[in-house]
């Protein structure tokens, strides 16, 4: 067993939430490297040695994750509460998701004719046209979270998630992963929902969260002027705040029409993954954390749908029928009620 330092390599190592918590509070860069020395079954003193600290440091570095839920002990020995790739299982699953994810645009390249046709029946279609707002419509609503909410939903692959208590959290619960590699292998594309002052209104963000390893600056410039102009009361209403940040607007019945879509177009993709059922399950057997993460399974399958979703939009890109923009995000302001399917 080797006690060089960049076996665990910290900064290749990523971990993501899905669900209502803060695991980040605890999981500190060391406890990642822990966890993840742990994940290649070492014994307590070998971890102790391949850090250069302490047994003793060690059990006292991975104590808060032990109360939040997050690591278990047994005679000495810790593992993690929560799914973790090696490096070659991160490419193993990332190749495997590529395949799903061409399926998952076939499915929609189907219907093409659908959702254009469904569009056109939308205010904000007189504005813009689908080719250019498809990286928000069918990227974000349909392939993101149309289709998680008809994996919760169905609760087969996807099952609710589970309760992860701690002090400062007790009714946390939350899906939770990390992998080992490149912070796009966890999915390179995803939403940021802000909640407005004015009931239903939020400010959708989608896309890449990281370019080149360093936050996606426009997307944040844009989010911090939406502040600033709310905050200096320069936007009265939702058309004020649209128009001053040059943004699409997706009002409550656009907003409504297009969900009804979505949910079509989403058991559509579900069918994908039903049809894969057998192959996705084999997959996740082959993998170490199967052997010992009590969620794993679901874990996985979300981090497995991120990485899917994200090739299928770029299949899309490709195909000549979504653009995805110059800065790598798109934004519009969108009315959601409580009872549609929500971000």
């Amino acid at each position: 067993m080797s006690s060089d330092p960049n076996t665990y390599d910290t900064r290749h190592l990523h971990a993501i939430m899905a669900g209502n918590g803060n695991p980040y509070s605890v999981l500190t860069p060391l406890c990642k490297g822990l966890l993840r020395a742990f994940h290649d079954r070492l014994s307590l003193p070998d971890v102790a040695v391949a850090f250069g600290i302490s047994a003793a440091d060690v059990e006292r570095e991975l104590e808060p994750l032990v109360t939040a839920s997050l690591a278990q002990e047994q005679n000495g020995h810790y593992q993690a509460t929560f799914f973790i790739a090696s490096s070659t299982e991160t490419l193993q699953v990332t190749a495997h998701a590529r395949g799903t994810g061409r399926l998952l645009a076939q499915q929609l390249l189907l219907r093409w004719n659908n959702i254009e046709t469904a569009y056109k029946q939308l205010a904000v279609s007189h504005d813009y046209d689908l080719r250019n707002l498809a990286f928000l419509f069918v990227g974000d609503v349909i392939l993101d979270v149309g289709l998680l909410d008809a994996l919760a939903r169905d609760g087969t692959l996807m099952p609710s998630a589970p309760a992860r208590p701690s002090p400062d959290h007790p009714d946390a619960r939350y899906y939770f992963w990390m992998v080992e590699g490149d912070a796009d292998q966890l999915g390179w594309y995803g939403q940021r929902a802000i909640a407005l002052s004015w009931e239903h209104w939020y400010l959708l963000t989608f896309g890449r969260y990281w370019i080149d390893s360093a936050p996606n600056a426009a997307r944040e410039a844009l989010e911090t002027k939406a502040r600033e102009l709310l905050t200096a009361n320069l936007a009265n209403d939702p058309e004020a705040l649209a128009e001053h940040l040059n943004i699409p607007l997706v009002n409550q019945t656009d907003a409504r029409r297009w969900w009804q879509c979505v949910k079509s177009y989403a058991a559509d993709l579900l069918s994908v993954y039903r049809e894969r059922a057998d192959t996705l399950r084999q997959l996740y057997t082959s993998l170490h954390a199967s052997t010992y993460a009590p969620y794993g399974f679901g874990e996985f399958f979300c981090w497995y749908d991120h990485v899917a979703y994200a090739n299928a939009i770029d299949v899309l890109a490709d195909a000549g029928v979504l653009v995805i923009p110059q800065r790598q995000f798109i934004a519009a302001l969108w009315y959601e009620q409580p009872d549609e399917n929500g971000f």
